[in-house]
């Protein structure tokens, strides 16, 4: 059986036990329970002496693992099968989402090799922005962190002299993306409506383009990383809402029997130190999905972060203009008053996922109206800092004509139906 002890700043937290299914069952170390300062592994796994099973609290761990195409590409470079949970797990703990490392207990399973930090060669980072995966690729970066995920992506440590792969035990800082061949330009895309969203108001995750390649790759700050003391990372306990709500990976999506609106709402009354605000937040991100034409605002794509001050709504990330690529679904991933088409959005489905989140249709009204008035002048302003960076393309004239249309379209349906 094999077993993954879970440990937060060297101190044990518990045990996570894989049971005949590979699905873990998890249970609190009486220790941990009874400091003062310790935290729940999870909104859904409060603090408790008694074990939780593998169907309450598999999903969390789950849910820190790769999806997809970088699933594939891990499970093959570490001969893992693609469905063995718990084996990925033991492979890539080190270094997740969020506080947590995984180290296995299992008697007789190998011990992750020890590893110094190893500096990124420039021609990695080449080959990478040309669409080379790059964990399948230079063999001293074999995995062993772990991003959730479909994308092309990897976590480094940003040095003096480059980006580096941590050493064994090592806290990442930043994450690197690079561009697929199914999605050209989708890092300045990201780029642009991460800037987009910032001109706006909303609180977003830093992210810059490197221009060292080509084409540019994007470079994200992990806002569950914070510095301790001088030279020191620590590690910022965090979780999406599927994590938070108990919900597998593969059901990220409303339409797949994943998390609503009104779920997610319900789970940041219960946790957040600022409600009230948290809820103000969650509106202009669901409005900003929807002016942004980023139809894949899903479960995994929202965050609790449990920092010093308390929990409350992380900063938002992967926030894409999806409308850019014809071949992707335009159906939004949460609905909004019950309606995935971002089209038929009218007043009346905007004041039910008000009532929805508990919150006063006229502050959606307020809010609708100001993202509204203040986006074109805003879009310039985020088309301004990327072509700062990079010169513009045809495809990202796509993101500029399909957010102009979903401007148009919002208004349209707003404001005729007064």
């Amino acid at each position: 059986m094999r077993t993954l002890l879970v440990e937060f700043e060297g101190r044990l937290v518990g045990a996570a036990v894989a049971e005949q299914d590979d699905r873990f069952s998890f249970r609190y170390d009486r220790a941990w329970l009874e400091q003062a300062n310790a935290f729940a592994l999870s909104a859904r796994l409060p603090r408790r002496q008694e074990s939780w099973s593998a169907g309450e609290a598999h999903p969390f761990f789950a849910n820190l693992l790769p999806e997809g195409i970088a699933r594939e590409t891990v499970c093959n470079r570490l001969g893992i099968s693609t469905d063995n949970d718990a084996a990925l797990l033991q492979a890539l703990g080190d270094d997740t989402a969020g506080a947590f490392r995984f180290v296995s207990a299992t008697p007789g399973s190998p011990a992750r090799e020890p590893r110094e930090r190893q500096l990124v060669a420039a021609s990695d980072l080449e080959r990478w922005a040309q669409g080379e995966p790059a964990l399948a690729s230079n063999p001293d970066y074999l995995p062993r962190l772990s991003l959730a995920g479909a994308q092309h992506k990897i976590a480094v440590i940003e040095t003096s002299d480059g980006y580096a792969i941590p050493a064994t035990g090592e806290p990442s800082t930043h994450i690197l993306k690079f561009d697929a061949h199914r999605f050209p330009h989708l890092t300045a895309n990201e780029f642009l409506t991460m800037a987009f969203a910032e001109q706006l108001g909303l609180a977003v995750a830093r992210v810059r383009l490197d221009t060292r390649t080509t084409p540019p790759f994007l470079v994200i700050e992990r806002y569950d990383r914070a510095q301790g003391a001088p030279g020191v990372t620590r590690r910022l306990h965090q979780e999406d809402f599927c994590q938070a709500l108990g919900v597998l990976p593969s059901r990220k999506y409303e339409l797949d029997g994943g998390p609503t609106l009104r779920e997610v709402g319900e789970c940041l009354r219960a946790t957040s130190r600022a409600p009230a605000l948290d809820a103000l937040a969650l509106v202009r991100w669901a409005i900003f999905c929807v002016l942004a034409g980023n139809a894949d605002g899903h479960a995994k794509n929202l965050s609790i972060l449990y920092g010093d001050q308390g929990p409350g709504l992380a900063p938002f990330y992967d926030l894409v203009c999806t409308r850019a690529f014809e071949h992707l679904d335009s159906r939004l991933a949460f609905s909004i008053g019950g309606e995935h088409n971002a089209d038929r959005l009218g007043r009346e489905q905007w004041h039910l996922f008000a009532r929805q989140l508990a919150v006063r249709p006229r502050l959606i009204d307020r809010e609708l109206e100001r993202l509204l008035d203040e986006a074109e002048a805003k879009f310039e302003r985020a088309e301004s800092r990327l072509g700062e960076v990079v010169e513009y393309s045809a495809a990202l004239e796509r993101v500029k004509r399909a957010v102009q249309k979903r401007i148009r379209a919002m208004k349209n349906n707003l404001r005729g139906n007064r």
